[in-house]
């Protein structure tokens, strides 16, 4: 359903044309010439608002086309084209209009099909058109409903708040996001929720919108910041351990960074050379090299000279019986962008290529660039870019024994180099080998990036999960991607069936279920029931494939090419 209709006298003609259940707009080929009107029309905007949610437009605008606004003998009339499928009838302010004209156009319906249609030319005689004007408007689908369906409407004329809505649209979500809100947001948010009505007057209206991204700019918001060590920007700066709740706002044209700096040590932070100024001052807990630990934190803004711009700032701190005198380290501000993610992307595909037997001198520089890359200071377009060169170039050379014809080659090769899979010290990689619970858990966890946990493991063979697979189960369970036998075990080192790979890959995407009636293997019935509907998932999504056309083998142990494929077919889904 279009949510904007917004014609002028000047517009192309435009036609609608319900189909099935649902109306849909569809562009006029062609329409006939209707008895022209003697009095010279007004430009007008005109909206048809849905009377019960009026900062939405009414479904009914798809039967209506070239509103327009008339004066005759001190009468102002609403001219409209109302379309005669399903009976559509239109009454404004209790009564129905004068018909002016009929013709028939061709119009395009959603399947891209021709259609003649039906438009009857109506005048409608208006008491006061500077208010809003209330309107019915009512259609019969025989087969569909018993009765005529009808809908109230309020029509606005001449009231152009299209654009101060579509900002408010954006900016409401916004401001009704904050957490804790100071009180002249909470109550800008209360104006502009007032006011998001296409009844509301255009004055009035972009008064609200106003208020609110004044004072939206002037609301401390948490801000991803890096303080980045400045002698190795790889790396973050130890000082920040002593910063916290990093915050960003706008007031009179100027930017500001807040920030609650830990006064353990006598610590001083200067942004841009300059002191902060403190405006506000509390005690918390915090765990503290030797445990628990009560500390005071400043509050202090810092004015900014340009916040899009790589910052200079300084810290320093002095430990009594340590130090002499203050030590001070020298700091990058970068404000705004959380590379993280990037840079852990970037250091798997350096890792990776690290591990090329002989590399090529392009790979030797290609890990160089990616090494010089790896900053704080680089972007995130700049991380991703560097990240995808070095993986092209190590896939180019990676090379083993037991690939060169194998059909998950090219899989294969782009899970290595990315760093989410790894071959064996002998030069293979063994693609046809069963792959483990443990394996495939690690392998599924790093290749979908799910989000650490430290979730204590309560399966009854915990103890035996090899350490370098912990934290990826630990990952897993927390993402309810397992669960486990029934017996209370996980059995790591047992080998992974086709369809226990199918559920677990189809619970981290978390995808919805399609019916297990969708399957057409001829061994359909040999799936487990708790996983045939996740196998019809993973089929229906390209995740995984039958070992034929007719078979699946649902109960056949998982190999490593294929986990190697599913993942990555997952990974691109995400």
């Amino acid at each position: 359903m279009n949510n904007k209709f917004v014609k002028t006298i000047t517009s192309l003609t435009v036609a609608a044309l319900l189909v099935g259940t649902a109306p849909a707009y569809v562009l006029a080929e062609e329409a006939a010439t209707v008895t022209a009107i003697e009095q010279q029309a007004e430009q007008s905007i005109v909206h048809f608002i849905n009377a019960s949610k009026p900062s939405s437009l009414s479904s009914m605008i798809t039967y209506i086309a070239n509103p327009n606004v008339y004066e005759k003998d001190g009468v102002t009339y609403l001219r409209v084209d109302v379309q005669q499928v399903y009976d559509v009838k239109i009454t404004v302010e209790g009564k129905e209009g004068v018909k002016a004209a009929e013709y028939d156009t061709t119009v395009i319906d959603r399947s891209g099909k021709e259609q003649q249609v039906t438009y009857f030319t109506l005048d409608y005689a208006l008491s006061d058109a500077s208010k809003a004007i209330e309107a019915e408007a009512s259609y019969f689908v025989p087969g569909f409903f018993t009765e005529p369906q009808s809908h109230d409407i309020y029509i606005m004329i001449n009231n152009d708040v299209e654009a101060a809505l579509k900002e408010l649209a954006v900016l409401l979500p916004q401001a009704q996001a904050v957490a804790e809100p100071s009180k002249g947001l909470a109550a800008a948010i209360t104006k502009a929720e007032a006011a998001n009505s296409y009844l509301t007057e255009k004055a009035e209206l972009e008064k609200a919108v106003e208020q609110l991204r004044t004072a939206f700019a002037e609301e401390p918001i948490a801000t991803p910041v890096h303080y980045v060590n400045e002698s190795d920007p790889s790396k973050l700066s130890a000082m920040g351990s002593y910063l916290a709740n990093a915050k960003t706002y706008k007031k009179d044209g100027t930017a500001y960074l807040r920030v609650d700096v830990q006064q353990s040590y006598d610590v001083k932070v200067l942004v841009e050379g300059k002191e902060g100024t403190k405006v506000a001052e509390y005690e918390t807990t915090i765990n503290g090299r030797t445990g628990p630990q009560q500390v005071t934190y400043f509050t202090f803004d810092y004015a900014l000279s340009n916040i899009n711009e790589v910052l200079e700032a300084s810290a320093s701190y002095f430990v009594p019986g340590v130090f002499e005198e203050p030590q001070s380290h020298d700091i990058k501000l970068v404000i705004g962008e959380d590379v993280e993610a990037s840079k852990a992307k970037l250091l798997k595909a350096i890792a990776a290529a690290e591990t090329v037997a002989e590399p090529s001198e392009s790979l030797k520089a290609a890990i160089a660039e990616a090494n010089s890359n790896n900053s704080y200071l680089r972007s995130n377009a700049e991380l991703v870019a560097a990240t995808r060169a070095l993986i092209e170039q190590t896939k180019a050379e990676l090379s083993f024994t037991d690939l060169s014809s194998h059909w998950a080659k090219n899989a294969i090769t782009s899970a290595v180099a990315t760093g989410i899979a790894t071959g064996y010290p002998d030069g293979s990689f063994k693609p046809d080998q069963y792959i483990t619970r443990a394996e495939f858990t690690k392998l599924l966890v790093e290749g979908l990036e799910l989000a650490a946990s430290a979730k204590a493991l309560d399966f009854t063979d915990a103890a035996s999960i090899p350490q370098w697979a912990q934290s990826s189960v630990q990952a897993a369970v927390s993402a309810e991607v397992i669960t486990g036998y029934q017996d209370g075990s996980f059995r790591s080192d047992g080998q992974l069936t086709r369809a226990e790979m199918a559920v677990m890959i189809t619970k981290a995407l978390d995808l919805e279920l399609e019916a297990a009636e969708a399957l057409t293997f001829n061994d359909a019935d040999s799936i487990p029931s708790y996983a045939k509907e996740r196998v019809a998932t993973a089929v229906k999504h390209g995740l995984i494939q039958g070992l034929s056309q007719e078979r699946f083998g649902a109960n056949e142990n998982a190999t490593r090419a294929q986990a190697v494929s599913i993942i990555l077919r997952a990974a691109e889904q995400q």
